[in-house]
């Protein structure tokens, strides 16, 4: 292994926020002298931080523990450390199955976690003080150097009743502000050129700490920093004001809005726990196509949930296609315990549910299909991840989010340089864009 120096690979599955979760425990333990290297490399430690939201997240995840443990039977590897949400979420119950992990460790006590790795030491995970990264916290950077995530708070107060996150992360609570900014200017000085905020409600920002919203101020400083692109990911659409839409006027701020509806029909949403509903929905992205010229909308929807009659589901279908949502994400109810709505009656059949996502999908394809169109032959940021190919430069324009919107190709080699310069669009092919550097 060379010098005796320990050396681990981490595999992050999961959200956004995972990989920021990651980035930071990649941090602490370099600080301990441990040298980080590729899954692909000889390690001694493979690090696997889990998913545990819906069951395609955690079967992926258990896919990648037992992938780990075989090597680990082999020699190929010499420890195996498991933490994130699904551990957070069934620790009790999965301790037998795992138990060729060295440690099986939650989203909590990550200081400890990384002591526990760095000295090989076996402990049980317990309750601790939630954790709550800042910019005291130095991040190692798994992705392209133009790019980077900021988590801006952690845990959520809503109720939503299908979903397991406030019973993985906690209470919401907001980073301090002065934290935030501190963060960003550092990324600033290393060359980001875009930061991704990332919250499981970016509107309630500040909100548990004060009694409004921080969240357009969060923008509003933000902005002068003099980033290139500032996106905002997950903005509750029931809690979105004025003044949060006026915030995105700022310098950087790009027209992005990730407005999470996940129904509409009025019937479905008091059994989801949440609010609005297809008229202030559908106002609501009235007010931002208004006052941007180029926005993009993007939304998830649950299709399936118990107790969607067939005019709920078809009142969503008129929903989607009547407001033109560029960028729609579909998932089929999934049954989790320990939420409200696994104890609901009228569960969907398996074969509904998928038939209902597949009309959803298609007409997502439709609308990605006119705003493809709409965009030929005009010009946009691209900002550069790599080679596609010997001669063509894979990437983003800025209405693409970084791995659920697609990728932009360019007609030109790369050339090691990621600074983002502007092309012309020529063509589409679904989630494939292509250009020409102008």
């Amino acid at each position: 292994m060379g010098k005796n120096k320990v050396r681990a690979s981490f595999i992050s599955l999961g959200c956004f926020k995972n990989i920021v979760d990651t980035e930071v425990l990649g941090g602490m333990l370099e600080k301990k002298n441990i040298k980080l290297v590729s899954p692909y490399e000889e390690t001694d430690w493979v690090i696997i931080n889990t998913c545990g939201f819906i069951r395609d997240a955690k079967e992926e995840s258990i896919d990648e523990i037992l992938a780990a443990f075989e090597k680990k039977e082999a020699g190929n590897v010499k420890h195996v450390a498991v933490f994130g949400c699904l551990i957070e979420r069934y620790y009790d119950d999965i301790q037998e199955s795992f138990k060729n992990a060295d440690i099986l460790w939650g989203v909590n006590g990550i200081e400890e976690l990384s002591d526990l790795i760095s000295k090989n030491e076996k402990k049980e995970y317990k309750e601790s003080e939630l954790f709550l990264y800042n910019d005291s916290h130095k991040r190692i950077i798994t992705t392209t150097p133009n790019s980077t995530f900021i988590k801006i708070s952690e845990g959520c107060n809503m109720k939503c009743a299908f979903c397991s996150i406030p019973g993985i992360r906690g209470k919401f609570r907001s980073r301090d502000l002065d934290s935030l900014i501190r963060e960003a200017e550092d990324y600033k000085e290393r060359g980001f050129q875009e930061i991704n905020l990332i919250s499981q409600n970016s509107t309630y920002f500040g909100k548990d700490m004060e009694k409004i919203s921080q969240f357009p101020e969060l923008l509003n400083q933000l902005s002068g920093i003099g980033f290139d692109w500032i996106r905002v990911l997950y903005l509750m659409p029931e809690d979105v004001d004025d003044s949060m839409i006026k915030a995105f006027e700022n310098r950087s701020i790009l027209p992005y809005f990730d407005l999470p509806f996940q129904h509409v029909a009025e019937n479905v949403l008091k059994k989801m726990y949440r609010g609005n509903g297809v008229y202030n929905n559908s106002e609501l992205i009235r007010k931002i196509r208004d006052q941007f010229s180029d926005p993009v909308i993007r939304s998830s929807f649950i299709v399936g949930f118990p107790g969607e009659e067939e005019n709920d589901f078809e009142e969503l279908v008129s929903f989607v296609e009547e407001n033109r949502i560029e960028r729609v994400g579909v998932f089929g109810y999934s049954d989790e315990e320990n939420t409200k709505a696994f104890d609901l009656k009228e569960k969907i059949d398996p074969e509904t549910i998928e038939e209902r996502k597949e009309k959803i999908l298609d007409i997502s394809d439709k609308n990605l299909e006119a705003y493809n169109k709409s965009i030929l032959n005009t010009e946009m940021s691209f900002l550069p991840l790599g080679p596609w190919d010997n001669n063509t430069t894979i990437g983003r324009i800025s209405s693409q989010s970084p791995e659920t919107d697609g990728l932009t190709k360019v007609e030109i080699p790369f050339t090691e340089d990621y600074s983002i310069y502007k092309i012309k669009v020529k063509g589409y092919e679904h989630e494939l864009i292509s250009g020409e550097k102008i």
